[in-house]
């Protein structure tokens, strides 16, 4: 568990800069690294005689910006420093708003934007979707349960076929892509509901997954081109 919480701690932490993983390589130069800091340093200044509160949060923000910039360049923590993170992460946040800060949500716009810089791995999917790798939190996902099981829900496989040769026939789809169909159908199952099928798929993915493992579980459902019967 302890690996677990520090593993998003580290991840939100490398979120936080924000910089282009084709812009590292430049930016880690001694010379970028001089300039980043001396201009952090220049909009943050620390005065600490006429505005305490001021200062202290411009070395918060300082410190967090400096972190950034050397986890950016291959930086590893250390033990100590790894439980220092951990401390101050815990003493700010609990457990469940450091995982539901990983999770994809239920935007489903936000979610396709995000998707195009994902690249989705259709054998990790089938792991997350036979609940054999965990979801968000540890848990593990009951996809299977019920999708393997046509008298309970629609079959896992066929999926990439029904979509494209049923569902985005109807009129309520003819603008959705076959992928904004799939994240909606697992963000958002409640927005349409299989004829014959009762409403019973939870909605709770949104919370269960980050983007990653939306995208490898889209990759795995695309992968379900069995033909259909009749």
């Amino acid at each position: 568990m302890r690996t677990f919480i520090l593993t998003i701690a580290l991840t939100l932490l490398l979120a936080a800069s924000g910089a282009a993983q084709d812009d590292l390589a430049d930016n880690c130069q001694a010379d970028a690294l001089a300039q980043q800091q001396s201009t952090f340093a220049a909009y943050l200044t620390l005065d600490f005689v006429d505005n305490v509160e001021q200062a202290l949060a411009n070395l918060f923000r300082l410190g967090a910006l400096y972190q950034s910039m050397a986890l950016d360049c291959g930086y590893q923590p250390n033990e100590v420093e790894l439980d220092r993170l951990l401390e101050q992460t815990l003493s700010f946040v609990t457990l469940d708003d450091l995982i539901l800060a990983q999770a994809v949500g239920i935007d489903v716009e936000a979610i396709l934007v995000e998707l195009e810089e994902a690249y989705g791995d259709p054998l990790q999917g089938q792991l997350l979707y036979n609940g054999l790798e965990p979801a968000l939190g540890g848990g593990t996902l009951g996809c299977a349960g019920c999708h393997e099981n046509e008298a309970v829900a629609p079959l896992t496989a066929g999926t990439w076929t029904r979509v494209h040769d049923i569902r985005l026939a109807m009129p309520a789809f003819t603008s959705y892509s076959h992928r904004q169909f799939l994240v909606e159908s697992i963000v958002q199952p409640m927005a349409y509901i299989t004829p014959d099928y009762a409403a019973m798929m939870p909605e709770i993915y949104g919370r269960q997954l980050t983007t990653q493992q939306l995208a490898d579980l889209v990759a795995f459902l695309d992968s379900q081109d069995q033909l259909l019967d009749g």
